[in-house]
């Protein structure tokens, strides 16, 4: 169990008021810009400050600890996707979930057209609960992604922040509620950004192999593991990871100023993960992506592949992400 300012989490909930002093949910609405109408949670839980956005499938937006950001917020925000397509909507954030039937490029097959990284970041959850319990705080909701006689899924999501530990952990169970079997695709779009992410700074990978998308990736290759000094142009390098099987790993970044991020998951379900940077003035990011097919390039490259897993009616999926907070208790 970890510390809030110097105590334990039992002395903090003997000594405050209200656990309200250092953990808490607000809710609100947007009132202006381009996201007005949309939910937002406010989660603070000892040092993190946390936005959920429930009408983006309840993904992660800025993140603080200690008051610094460590996501990447692209400069659309987080309107309500539209015609204008995935560019024109993708706020980045914390976490942007890629799915439940594709991610990568746009794609058709059996399942239909999906556009790119799948219609998940465009739906609206149902928030179910949102308090304060014990030693953390809680966060659940239903996603449901569905189409008249075609696929039914439902997300349940449960984020969870234990106090005093500076982590966030996502815990997805996908069902089926459709009649006939479905194959999902859900890929996790972590997205850091400055100050984390800088010239410099480090990613520590679990792969045992790491090679480049395309031709501007190549150009990378060999640089793939240190952040790039930003230039005023520099095209997107996405690396694929590969991963040893059936086991638990961690991937790192980790800033000079030793603040750093660590991402967890078990490859028996997330067997996949890419890494997609952008070095250019005008908004560096990194992102960390663990999926659940090894395939960058949309659902019709993943069926050829043979890569689709299969979702029989009623049965379900869990899937889960820790995201922690590392910090140098050297440097305050």
């Amino acid at each position: 169990m970890g510390e809030l300012y110097g105590s334990t989490i039992d002395e903090a909930l003997r000594r405050a008021g209200s656990t309200a002093q250092f953990a808490g949910i607000e809710q609100s609405v947007r009132t202006d810009g381009p996201d007005a109408g949309t939910r937002r949670l406010r989660i603070v839980a000892g040092e993190l400050d946390i936005e959920l956005l429930p009408d983006r499938g309840l993904d992660l937006g800025q993140v603080r600890h200690r008051g610094v950001p460590l996501a990447w917020v692209s400069p659309t925000g987080w309107p309500r996707p539209d015609s204008a397509g995935f560019g024109a909507s993708f706020g980045g954030g914390l976490l942007t979930t890629c799915g439940l039937l594709s991610f990568g490029p746009p794609s058709t097959d059996a399942e239909g057209a999906h556009p790119q990284h799948g219609r998940y970041s465009g739906l609206s959850a149902s928030v179910r609960r949102a308090e304060t319990e014990g030693d953390a705080v809680v966060v659940e909701a239903t996603i449901v992604e569905a189409s008249v006689l075609g696929a039914h899924l439902e997300l349940r999501r449960r984020i969870r922040v234990p106090l005093g530990e500076a982590r966030i952990e996502v815990h997805d169970e996908i069902v089926n509620r459709g009649a006939r079997a479905v194959e999902p695709m859900v890929l996790y779009h972590v997205n850091l950004g400055w100050p984390l992410v800088d010239a410099g700074t480090r990613m520590r990978s679990p792969a045992v192999r790491v090679h480049p998308r395309d031709a501007a990736a190549e150009a990378g290759a060999a640089t793939w593991a240190e952040f790039p000094v930003p230039v005023a142009d520099y095209p997107e390098q996405v690396f694929h990871h590969e991963l040893p099987g059936g086991r638990r790993v961690s991937a790192e970044v980790t800033a000079a100023s030793g603040l750093g991020i660590r991402i967890s998951f078990d490859t028996a379900v997330l067997p996949a993960m890419f890494q997609w940077r952008v070095a250019q003035d005008d908004g560096v990011v990194l992102g960390v992506e663990p999926a659940t097919a090894a395939t960058i390039l949309g659902r019709a490259d993943a069926r050829a592949a043979g890569l689709l897993r299969a979702l029989a009616p009623g049965e379900s999926w869990n899937l889960d992400l820790d995201i922690d907070v590392m910090r140098d208790r050297s440097v305050t």
